[in-house]
């Protein structure tokens, strides 16, 4: 029997197509039985083609006719089917009572090729049909007698064909046969649900029917018929949905009703040439399966998952997102390909078998930086094969030592609780919530905002800084400058002093105090004015430099370019205008600022002359002279100082504003990350129907104050506890104007700093951005940091998967050990069914709960050489298939392969190797049942 190590895949199933002698109208083409068959197999390797095509490839056909198999038969005999038909399955179809709208309801039996040969005994000559007080069986002979009885002197085709059309047992005639239980697991039973032929119209046929509830007195009747088969035929999404429960009832309501949650199949129901395979609409029939009866079996099972009725094939991922297989290249494992579904693949084994091995050196092979990085923190440890290669569905191939295109998100075992246990500012958890929420379009573009103000304050930020420090040398030289000349009161005083001394001397000579007076102001004048006359020739040599005051150029627009033209001309005559007036003014400036010199010079000659006529009589009083140029020194001091003086103010003024601004810049970051915060706790989009999401950003308070510590001598710290208390830190307190003082004592050195390090280093540390985004996610009421370890880390791996624009792939190792039995059952099983749809997920698990019950589409078996585990042939090998794998692997003669994993199917593998593996199975066969 061969093989599916890939496990359940979509495949095309036709499970009602009719053939050539069909019993009931047969439009076949061709006019010999044996020209309708060869056009029949003809049609058909048509359709297919080479069977790449994968909406025209079936993989599996019921031949359907009416209480007969002998179509079945021939075609089975016949051989001529396509080799990408791997299943050819018997399906007879009948008419039962009760009556639909326009005729009985329509059923089928599919049954399991195996028992064939035991139906003509245990099924057709079961049926019962009374006529005349005789009773018939749908053997052909029977059927025959019963065409006979009907209408005498017919041949025997034509009563075997009369007989089938008559023939209409009732249900409980063969709810009666299929008390063998053997035969009822060996068929699959399913009823038409359209209202002229199928169940949906059995209520029609009533006294009493109410339109509005859709009750009759026939209800219960249709509902037993329900309760007996185990699908319905049909492509109406409504039914589908109703059956599923998804519709006016619940699942609960349909599974009283109907006894159980019901998939809908389809099939072309061809009875002509041109309806091979092509039902109405391309409505085609995918099953997600082994092409075996028990892989159609499964739809039972999982209705919902395992089958769709579509033209394209269901749930399809991008390749590069796909791994299909993996080549392990060490002399301890299988030198043949471990193949991956691209679904969820499940890796199961006893304890030491090779299970984390093969998953830990298929991700480290993938992404070894992430690997190393989480298994550091799981602390874990898994031998390392020597060389690996991972195919990807898109034809590339990753090994060992090379650096990958590709993306997963591996976890490894315990990663989930200990990522639980960090207690860290910002922890893995901040980083997996933050890589969720940013998924978000309209999140992603408020954070690139609060990334791109941060960005653009820090330097803004640092400028002041630098400008601010400078800004203080610069003070505190002038300050020091300033010192050093005295203070203004003091300079005063001593002129004053100077002056009274220089008044008691002039009593003593034949000067006037009118006379020294005139020669003190002539002397300040003379310097006053010596200075005026430098700045005035300096002012008319700048002035002589300026040859034009304007300078413009018009863009060339190259719309009218002739008007270009007309511009410029235009500016050039308004210049040579410009330039004559400028020249004319110019001259007149500086004919006005030689008569100012003029008048200076002037001056400075007047005041020259009346200190030469009072110079002799000064100067013959030693004491006098020395007074005087005692009384002008301390009148320059006191000029420079009053200059400096002032460029000290000045200077202080613009430190005290960017001091100013300094000050708010814990406020200036707070802002930005409020407003980011608001995008996220203001929004429901970003939160799933069970997670909502939050942010926060509080200041690291801890990091800051042992941080300023680090920078100033810690006993004058203390005493500046009125200002910044950093033994009990509250940044609450700690407002603008604290932060201010706090600025201005470092640029006043009122605080030591460490040596080694310097003032700008202690604002740069100061104003650092010292707050923190958090992220928190809320389940159920709980927040992350609230919840038990296993909640969390169930959250944790919701996160870990929901993540990821690229839908990579998601490796997980044992994620039963992080989590209690309620969250595997109630939550992480529905939540991997959910997510396998649009990302392939490969686990280790010795969970029966989590292959069983998360419909896994493979199971991988690993073993380890042993005494009672013995292999075919390595230490590590690994066998691979579908849950519905019930056969052991055989060689070409059909002899079982050496080897525990060869001696049975994965099905019989489950229940040895995990523990409640077959509870689980029995859970999983009944969950849609009563």
């Amino acid at each position: 029997m061969k093989k599916y190590p890939v496990g359940s895949e979509w495949r095309r199933w036709d499970l009602h197509i009719h053939t050539p002698e069909t019993k009931k109208n047969d439009q076949f083409e061709g006019s010999t039985i044996e020209e309708k068959w060869e056009r029949f197999y003809s049609d058909v390797e048509t359709y297919i083609g080479e069977g790449d095509a994968p909406d025209r490839s079936i993989s599996v056909v019921g031949i359907t006719d009416y209480l007969s198999i002998d179509n079945f038969k021939k075609i089975i005999n016949d051989k001529r089917f396509p080799e990408t038909i791997e299943l050819v399955l018997p399906n007879v179809e009948m008419r039962i009572l009760p009556i639909a709208s326009d005729s009985p309801v329509n059923i089928h039996f599919i049954f399991d090729p195996k028992i064939v040969d035991t139906l003509e005994s245990r099924f057709f000559g079961k049926l019962e049909f009374e006529y005349s007080g005789s009773k018939f069986s749908a053997t052909k002979e029977e059927l025959i007698r019963l065409g006979k009885q009907l209408k005498e002197g017919v041949s025997a085709a034509e009563a075997y064909k009369l007989g089938v059309e008559q023939f209409i047992p009732s249900l409980d005639n063969i709810r009666e046969i299929f008390t063998d239980e053997d035969l009822r697991k060996s068929t699959i039973i399913g009823v038409s649900n359209n209202s002229s032929d199928g169940v949906s119209g059995v209520v029609k046929h009533s006294s009493y029917f109410d339109n509005t509830t859709g009750t009759s007195q026939l209800t219960m009747v249709r509902q037993s018929v329900y309760q007996f088969v185990d699908f319905i035929f049909s492509s109406n999404d409504n039914d589908r949905n109703y059956f599923l429960g998804e519709a006016v009832d619940s699942k609960e309501t349909v599974i009283k009703k109907c006894g159980s949650l019901k998939p809908c199949l389809h099939g072309s129901d061809a009875h002509c040439n041109n309806k091979i395979f092509e039902p109405d609409e391309k409505r085609y029939c995918w099953i997600k399966a082994d092409p075996t009866f028990n892989g159609l079996r499964q739809v039972l099972y999982e209705p919902k998952d395992r089958v769709r009725i579509c033209q394209l094939v269901p749930e399809t991922k991008s390749a590069y997102h796909v791994i299909t297989k993996v080549l392990i290249k060490d002399d301890d494992f299988q030198n043949t390909p471990i193949f991956f579904n691209d679904k969820l693949t499940c890796i199961v084994g006893g304890k030491s078998t090779g299970k984390s091995i093969l998953l830990h050196n298929l991700a480290n092979t993938i992404d070894r930086k992430q690997v190393e990085e989480k298994t550091e923190k799981a602390i874990t440890k898994t031998k390392i094969v020597k060389s690996m290669e991972v195919h990807w569905a898109d034809g590339t191939i990753d090994e060992t030592g090379n650096q990958s295109k590709h993306k997963i998100v591996y976890i490894p075992q315990t990663y989930l609780n200990r990522l639980s246990d960090e207690n860290e500012e910002t922890t893995e958890i901040d980083k997996i919530i933050e890589n969720i929420v940013l998924l978000d379009d309209e999140t992603r573009e408020a954070y690139n905002c609060m990334c791109n103000l941060i960005k653009n304050l820090k330097p803004k930020l640092d400028k002041s800084i630098y400008d601010v420090v400078n800004l203080q040398d610069e003070y505190n030289v002038l300050s020091a400058e300033r010192k050093e000349l005295g203070s203004k009161e003091g300079i005063t005083k001593e002129i004053q002093k100077l002056k009274k001394q220089k008044d008691e001397q002039t009593k003593l000579l034949d000067l006037s105090e009118a006379d020294i007076e005139c020669y003190d102001k002539a002397t300040k004048s003379i310097g006053e004015l010596k200075l005026q006359h430098e700045k005035i020739e300096n002012y008319i040599q700048e002035i002589e430099k300026i040859d034009e005051i304007v300078s413009l150029e018009i863009p060339k627009l190259n719309i009218i370019p002739e008007f270009d033209l007309e511009v410029n001309e235009a500016i050039n005559k308004v210049k040579k205008a410009v330039k004559v007036e400028w020249e004319n003014q110019k001259t007149l400036l500086i004919t006005k600022l030689k008569d100012y010199l003029e008048n200076t010079n002037k001056k400075l000659k007047e005041n020259n002359q009346i200190k030469e006529e009072l110079q002799d009589k000064i100067n013959s009083n030693e004491a006098l002279s020395q007074l005087t140029k005692k009384v002008l020194i301390e009148e320059k001091r006191l000029d420079k100082f009053i200059e400096i003086d002032k460029k000290c103010v000045n200077k202080q003024n613009e430190i005290d504003r960017y001091v100013d601004e300094l000050a708010n810049t814990f406020e200036s970051y707070a802002k930005i990350y409020e407003e980011f915060s608001k995008v996220i706790n203001e929004r429901d989009k970003i939160d799933d129907e069970e997670l909502k999401f939050s942010v926060s950003y509080p200041f690291r308070s801890n990091a800051f104050c042992e941080s300023i510590k680090k920078l100033f001598d810690k006993r004058v710290l203390k005493s500046k506890r009125d200002c910044i208390n950093l033994e009990d830190f509250n940044y609450a307190d700690f407002n603008p104007e604290k932060l201010k003082s706090f600025i201005k004592m470092c640029l006043r050195a009122e605080i030591p700093i460490v040596k080694g390090i310097n003032l700008e280093v202690v604002l740069r540390t100061l104003l650092s951005d010292w707050f923190n985004i958090t992220y928190n996610v809320i389940m159920d009421g709980d927040k992350i940091e609230e919840m038990s370890p296993g909640k969390k880390a169930l959250v944790l791996l919701r996160l870990l998967i929901s993540l990821a624009e690229s839908n990579s792939p998601i490796l997980i190792d044992q994620p039963e050990d992080d989590l209690d039995n309620r969250s595997i059952t109630d939550d992480l099983i529905n939540f991997i069914k959910e997510k396998k749809i649009t990302r392939q997920i490969i686990v280790v698990t010795h969970n029966a709960n989590v292959v069983l019950g998360g419909d896994a589409e493979e199971i991988i078996v690993a073993n380890q050489r042993g005494k009672n585990s013995p292999n075919n042939k390595y230490r590590f090998e690994y066998r691979s298939g579908a849950i519905e794998d019930e056969t052991p692997l055989c060689d070409k003669d059909g002899k079982i392969k050496k080897g525990i994993l060869n001696s049975q199917g994965i099905a019989q593998h489950i229940c040895d190797i995990l523990e409640g593996g077959v509870t689980a199975f029995d859970l999983r066969k009944n969950k849609y049942k009563i």
